[in-house]
């Protein structure tokens, strides 16, 4: 099985297809099988396309350390250095959840990179000072409810719903926890302020589509992206939700013309 190694760490990959290259970055709690394989994504793109598919730090194949320290910054690191160690010079990125945010992570600092980033199933909130102890309280009580013995002690039905999911994956749940907290790690505010974020948004000059199911849970504006980044295009998948839009047929429909139109200019 391939892997590679960064700052000890294995990341497991897969590369099918051929044609320009597509980086696919999973959601939290999901692997390469479930996010990618399963909801027939590598089946419709893989014709078309070269599919650059990871296993995220502390997800399917690849390590899973329990400290919160070893995620954060370094999940993106894992990333930009795996394209660096197939010599890809440009790709199109494609995340879903967490690897929306993941991918939006990188390119801020790597636009070069990219040819396109896609971004589904994830929606940005610009927090005030005042909500942020709030937001911050509300991820670490998810990765207390992955810590649970006993489900029947979750009371927040959010983080209950991440329990439940990771659950129905197999997926490590203490790593899973890690993971979650260490996304407070001070190296990952990369802005300190919303104003800093807006003007990155608008600094973005590769295409941008953003994709989310119209029943999706995650609170927040879900074109706000769109509105902020130049040219960007934004859809809606009528009553799906954050889980059952993965597979839809009109998501999969939306992602290929989009890589078809920016990959044939």
């Amino acid at each position: 099985m391939p892997y590679f190694t960064n700052d000890g760490i294995k990341i497991y990959y897969e590369i099918e297809g051929e044609g320009p290259p597509v980086v696919m970055i999973h959601g939290f709690a999901s692997n390469i099988e479930g996010n990618w394989k399963q909801t027939n994504w590598v089946k419709i793109l893989k014709d078309d396309y070269q599919l650059i598919l990871l296993d995220c730090r502390g997800h399917g194949k690849s390590d899973k350390p329990l400290d919160p320290t070893q995620y954060g910054a370094h999940m993106t690191d894992d990333i930009v250095k795996l394209i660096d160690y197939l010599s890809i010079e440009k790709a199109n990125f494609f995340g879903y959840s967490m690897g929306s945010r993941l991918t939006l992570n990188i390119l801020f600092r790597k636009q070069e990179l990219f040819k396109s980033a896609i971004l589904g199933g994830f929606v940005l909130q610009f927090l005030s000072d005042e909500e942020r102890p709030a937001a911050e309280k509300r991820s670490l009580q998810i990765a207390e409810a992955l810590k649970a013995e006993n489900t029947d002690n979750i009371k927040n039905p959010v983080a209950l719903r991440f329990r439940q999911f990771a659950e129905s994956t197999g997926a490590n749940l203490a790593a899973l926890a890690a993971v979650t907290k260490g996304g407070f790690q001070p190296q990952v505010n990369e802005f300190q302020t919303n104003a800093q974020m807006k003007v990155a948004l608008k600094g973005i000059k590769v295409p941008v589509m953003t994709v989310v199911g119209s029943d999706d849970f995650i609170p927040g504006d879900k074109t706000l992206i769109a509105q902020l980044v130049p040219d960007a295009c934004h859809f809606q998948i009528q009553g799906k939700d954050h889980l059952t839009v993965v597979p839809d047929p009109k998501f999969h429909m939306v992602v290929k013309a989009f890589l078809n139109h920016v990959n044939r200019r």
